[in-house]
């Protein structure tokens, strides 16, 4: 485990024995300057493990998240383009996919209905949780299925028991699934049991599994992770990736793909 890994458990211990610690408390701790404390403050907020205070940390209670589709739609858009439309080339005529729900599949929506509108497919099956890539797609995509489920209005998808039900008599050629962090050692991570019970069924009834991930979630670390890395047919993610974590991947047997 990276030492930046082994700070941020420390600081989640700590949140477990207190529902706040301060940046003060986090340098004493670790034996780390001020500055270095605060910096950790930073991305266990961004990875949405912890809420920011004044001077410090507030444990989320759970099934809270801080995660907000709205705010991160407009996020290293270009990266996620690219890797939407290598992920889209992907889908053949005739097939069944599944389209998860998150900011990189929103943008897989929109590759893959340029591909429907050019005709590059035909008679292909669409099935989704979002309610974003039903909008983007049912103009030109006649044969799109959604499950439906409780809504989740800061992620913009549908999850929960109903939602499970649906998958259980489904299979389909791909699934295609975000990720809110990535880890070699812990696999596909998630911030939340909703959406971990339903990934983790999903990607159960497809034939062919795939991520996409930008680039930052592999130096994220996230609640609960739901399959190991190996376990998918197919990681994507843009090239900003540095090289020796793309390389350890691979060596694990990991079929990577930068774009």
């Amino acid at each position: 485990m990276y030492k930046i890994d082994q700070r941020k458990s420390k600081v989640m211990d700590m949140l477990l024995a207190s529902d706040t610690v301060s940046g003060a408390e986090i340098a004493q701790r670790l034996e780390i300057s001020l500055p270095t404390a605060r910096r950790l403050c930073v991305l266990l907020a961004e990875e949405n493990r912890a809420e920011r205070t004044r001077g410090g940390l507030r444990r989320l209670p759970p099934g809270e998240s801080t995660y907000s589709f709205d705010t991160l739609r407009n996020d290293h858009a270009e990266e996620k383009i690219a890797i939407a439309k290598y992920a889209s080339s992907l889908v053949k005529s005739n097939q069944v996919v599944f389209l998860e729900a998150g900011t990189t599949l929103q943008h897989f929506a929109i590759a893959l209905g340029e591909r429907i509108r050019n005709q590059e497919i035909t008679n292909i099956v669409i099935f989704t949780n979002s309610l974003i890539n039903l909008e983007i797609l049912h103009p030109v995509q006649s044969n799109l299925q959604m499950i439906g489920g409780q809504y989740r209005s800061d992620r913009k998808d549908f999850v929960g028991y109903l939602s499970e039900l649906a998958l259980k008599g489904l299979r389909f050629d791909y699934c295609f699934v975000g990720a809110d962090a990535i880890s070699l050692s812990d696999g596909v991570m998630a911030m939340d049991m909703d959406t971990v019970r339903f990934d983790a069924q999903l990607v159960t009834h497809a034939e062919k599994s795939v991520i996409l991930a930008h680039s930052e979630k592999f130096r994220k670390h996230s609640l609960i992770s739901y399959v190991s890395a190996s376990e998918v047919d197919c990681i994507i993610t843009d090239n900003a990736l540095d090289a020796s974590i793309a390389e350890a991947y691979r060596g694990r047997g990991v079929n990577l793909v930068t774009v």
